[in-house]
């Protein structure tokens, strides 16, 4: 089934419905970027990794859409050091909703279409992880190459709700730098808490305006980890069986990553 351009670019969820606002997650104060025009920026910074290491703050950034994000946001992440925003988003979503970094004149803008057909329908979205996994490899290497690339980092990762696309990419890369399994998918969960808070700075109109009810249980990323293990043998192999080297994937892992006792 091929994505077509129908109102539901407007709202990717379809069904998702206003809720009251709710709490987020307890988590540490600095993941969370409240940037007007945004519901989900946050950093992946902060998480163990293998070998003692952490991921390092204000390094990779996973986001919403950056469609509406006002002139004095999309300088806070100019001056935090962002230096390329990856968007994952299907093509008619960006001829309908441009990226406010498309033609930056300081930031790298990149689009890499995660998905060509929607397999949400039939498989659900555990399912669409898994098919990333199994059918879209080439597109996560790429991803990856970006990241490699010089001033590929800091970066921005984003799609619509930044939850799903952004989601699986993320939990390929924290992966990757040896997060735990239960840090990766509690940090995917994430995506609940934000969009069910009130947020004033998105516009009547777009599809974020109100606090929604949107699907990040744990179990879905569960599920994708355990095919990641099972059938791909850990997001290292995947990543090398599409071409990336040994020698890329450690140099990825130690540009996401730090010694733990940093401060």
């Amino acid at each position: 089934m091929t994505w077509p351009p129908r109102p539901a670019l407007l709202n990717p969820f379809g069904s998702v419905r206003p809720r009251p606002a709710a709490s987020p997650p307890l988590d540490d104060p600095r993941r969370h970027l409240p940037l007007d025009g945004t519901r989900n920026v946050r950093d992946v910074g902060g998480y163990p990794c293998a070998g003692g290491r952490r991921t390092r703050w204000r390094t990779l950034l996973r986001s919403d859409e950056l469609t509406r994000l006002p002139g004095h946001a999309a300088e806070e992440l100019r001056e935090m050091g962002i230096r390329q925003v990856i968007d994952l988003r299907w093509p008619d979503e960006l001829e309908l909703s441009p990226n406010v970094f498309a033609d930056d004149a300081t930031v790298r803008y990149r689009h890499i279409a995660l998905l060509v057909d929607d397999p949400t329908p039939h498989a659900g979205l555990a399912g669409m992880y898994r098919h990333v996994l199994d059918e879209r490899l080439p597109q996560l290497v790429e991803v990856a190459r970006a990241l490699l690339e010089p001033a590929g980092l800091p970066a921005v990762i984003g799609c619509a709700a930044g939850k799903d696309r952004t989601g699986i990419t993320i939990a390929v890369l924290l992966s990757l730098a040896g997060v735990p399994e239960d840090v990766v998918i509690s940090d995917y969960a994430l995506s609940a808490g934000y969009f069910a808070l009130p947020n004033h700075t998105i516009p009547a109109g777009d599809w974020r305006h109100q606090p929604l009810v949107v699907d990040s249980p744990p179990e879905f990323m569960a599920s994708a980890l355990d095919h990641l293990r099972a059938v791909h043998g850990g997001a290292r192999a995947l990543l090398r069986s599409g071409g990336l080297g040994e020698d890329e994937l450690d140099g990825l892992v130690e540009r996401l990553t730090e010694p733990g006792d940093v401060r």
